[in-house]
C-alpha cells in the first residue's frame, strides 16, 4: 500500500513539476536569440527576442528570409567557405563572430553557436543555431584596447625621455628585479639589451658598499618605501664612480606596491669636492689649535697682571671667545678623526648625575639667555656604560643647539628617565623653538647640513648633529628626534645601565 502511494506521488509531482514549465514561453523568451534554419538557410523558426533584436516582426522572417540575409557581406562570406564546411565536419560550431543585420540596416556584434539536426540517415534536417548580443562584451574590449594603445605610447614616451637623460634611470618590480632600464644604463654598464642579467650589474657595485646597499633595497622592497643610497659603481672602464640612487614606489588605490621608478645620478664631482673640503678643514684646524692654545695662555697671564674691573670683564670675553674657538676647532679635527676611522672611545661605567650637573654648568657659562631646566627621574646614583668625556660632548651640543634654535623661548628641558625594559636610560633634550620642517628631519644628521630656514639666522657649520650621531653609533645606539614646526623639537638617545 505505501509503494503504492509512494509512485501515485511520484507522478503527480512529475505533472506539478511539467506544469511549472512552460517550454514555448522559455524559447520565446529566453536572454538569447533562437533560430532554426533548413540546409538550403531558410529560416523555419525563430524566438520573440531574436526578433526585438533584429527589429523585425516574426512573419516576415519564417521562410521568407535566408540565414545569410542576417548576415553583412564579409559574414555571408564566411559563412559560406568556413562556416558551413566547419558544421558539416564537425557537427557544431560554437563562439564563432558575426555582425548581424537589423531590419534598419544596422548591426550588433554576436556570438553564434549551432549544431546539426540529423535524421536517422544522418542527412541533415536542420540546423539549430544560439545567437549572444556581446555589444557590451565589444565595448569594454575596445575600451581596453584603447586603455592598451594609451599605456604603450605612455611608455614610449617615457623611455624616450629617459633615454634624454644623462642619468641611469630604471624601473622594478614590486620584488625588486629591474624590468627596464634606459639606454645611458647599458652604455655605462657596457651590456646589451640582449644580454642583461642583474647579477652582472651587481657585481659592479663597490665591495664595501654592497651589503649596505642591499640592506636598504631590502628594506624598501618589504616595507614599500623609498630607497636612497649612495654607492660606488664599476663602469665600462673598470673605474668605480660614485653615484646617487633614489627609487620610489609606485603604488595604486589599495597602497599595493606596483613597481619602483629609480634613477642613478652620477655625484662624483660633488664627493671629490667633498673630500678636499674636509681635507682642507682638516688642516686648517690642525693649524689653528696652536695659535689658539697660545692665544688663550697669553691672555691669562695677562689677566693675573691686570686685576681692575673693567680690563678683566674685556679679557674674559677674550677667554670665552677662544673657547669657542678652540671647541670649533676641536669639533672639526673630530669629524676628520670620524672620516679616518680613528675616533676611539674609552667605554666604562660612570655616573650620569654629575656628568649631568657639569654639562649644564659648561653650558650656562656660555649661554645665559636660557634656563635649563632638569628632571632627573633615575636614582643619583645611577652608573652608566659609556665615555664620559664623549658623552658630555654630545649632551653639551644638544643643549647649546637647543638653546641657538629656541630664541623667543627662555628655558630648554634636560630629562633623564629609567627605561626597565631596555635596562636603558632615556636622555632627551627638548627646546621651544622653530622646530624643522618633516622633510628636512633626515637630513639633519647628515655632514655640513643646516636647516635652510635657519641657515642664514643661526651661525654654525653644520657639524655638531652629525658629530652626536656618529658618537652615539660608536656606543652601540641611534639618536632619535620629533620635532614640530614652530613647537620645537626632541632630540634623545639610549644609554645602557651599568649594573
Amino acid at each position: 500500500m505505501k509503494n503504492q502511494l509512494d509512485s501515485s506521488s511520484l507522478e503527480l509531482n512529475k505533472e506539478f513539476l511539467a506544469s511549472l514549465i512552460n517550454t514555448d514561453d522559455l524559447y520565446m523568451n529566453a536572454p538569447c536569440g533562437y533560430l532554426s534554419f533548413h540546409p538550403d538557410g531558410t529560416i523555419i523558426k525563430i524566438n520573440r527576442t531574436l526578433c526585438n533584436w533584429l527589429r523585425y516582426d516574426e512573419f516576415d522572417i519564417l521562410y521568407k528570409k535566408s540565414f545569410t540575409d542576417l548576415l553583412s557581406k564579409g559574414g555571408a562570406i564566411y559563412y559560406e567557405m568556413v562556416y558551413i564546411p566547419l558544421l558539416k565536419m564537425q557537427g557544431y560550431a560554437n563562439e564563432i563572430n558575426f555582425d548581424i543585420e537589423r531590419a534598419d540596416h544596422s548591426s550588433f556584434p554576436a556570438l553564434v553557436n549551432a549544431v546539426l539536426l540529423k535524421d536517422k540517415h544522418e542527412n541533415i534536417r536542420a540546423i539549430n543555431v544560439t545567437i549572444f548580443d556581446i555589444t557590451d562584451r565589444k565595448k569594454y574590449e575596445a575600451e581596453l584596447l584603447n586603455a592598451k594603445k594609451e599605456a604603450d605610447n605612455e611608455k614610449k614616451r617615457f623611455e624616450l625621455l629617459a633615454d634624454l637623460t644623462p642619468d641611469i634611470i630604471f624601473t622594478a618590480t614590486p620584488e625588486g628585479v629591474i624590468e627596464y632600464a634606459n639606454q645611458r644604463f647599458y652604455e655605462y654598464f657596457n651590456l646589451s639589451s640582449k644580454n642583461f642579467n642583474q647579477r652582472l650589474v651587481l657585481k659592479r657595485i663597490h665591495p664595501s658598499d654592497k651589503i649596505r646597499c642591499f640592506k636598504q633595497w631590502m628594506n624598501a622592497i618589504m616595507g614599500g618605501s623609498t630607497f636612497e643610497t649612495e654607492i660606488r659603481l664599476k663602469n665600462a672602464f673598470g673605474n668605480y664612480i660614485w653615484h646617487l640612487v633614489r627609487a620610489v614606489p609606485y603604488t595604486n588605490d589599495a597602497t599595493s606596491v606596483l613597481k619602483f621608478f629609480g634613477s642613478c645620478t652620477n655625484i662624483q664631482e660633488q664627493k671629490e669636492l667633498q673630500s678636499k673640503k674636509d681635507e682642507f678643514i682638516s688642516v686648517a684646524s690642525h693649524e689653528l689649535k696652536t695659535p689658539l692654545s697660545s692665544l688663550k695662555g697669553y691672555i691669562q697671564i695677562i689677566k693675573k697682571e691686570r686685576t681692575d674691573p673693567l680690563f678683566s670683564n674685556i679679557l674674559n670675553r677674550c677667554i670665552k671667545a677662544v673657547n669657542n674657538m678652540q671647541y670649533l676647532v676641536s669639533s672639526l679635527l673630530d669629524v676628520s678623526r670620524i672620516q679616518a676611522g680613528q675616533l676611539s672611545l674609552q667605554i666604562a661605567p660612570a655616573s650620569l648625575y654629575n656628568l649631568i650637573l657639569e654639562c649644564i654648568e659648561l653650558t650656562d657659562m656660555n649661554y645665559s639667555s636660557h634656563h635649563i631646566h632638569l628632571i632627573f627621574d633615575v636614582d643619583m646614583d645611577i652608573k652608566v656604560w659609556m665615555d664620559a668625556q664623549r658623552i658630555q660632548q654630545v649632551i653639551i651640543n644638544l643643549l647649546s643647539n637647543g638653546i641657538k634654535y629656541s630664541p623667543g623661548a627662555k628655558e630648554v628641558v634636560l630629562r633623564v628617565e629609567k627605561q626597565p625594559h631596555k635596562r636603558a636610560v632615556k636622555i632627551s633634550v627638548q627646546d621651544f623653538g622653530i622646530g624643522i620642517p618633516a622633510e628636512e628631519v633626515k637630513h639633519v644628521f647628515e655632514k655640513y647640513y643646516r636647516v635652510k630656514d635657519a641657515a642664514n639666522q643661526i651661525s654654525g657649520l653644520g657639524i655638531g648633529l652629525y658629530l652626536i650621531k656618529e658618537i652615539i653609533q660608536l656606543h652601540k645606539g641611534n639618536i632619535f628626534i620629533e620635532s614640530e614646526i614652530n613647537k620645537g623639537s626632541t632630540f634623545y638617545f639610549y644609554l645602557p645601565v651599568a649594573e
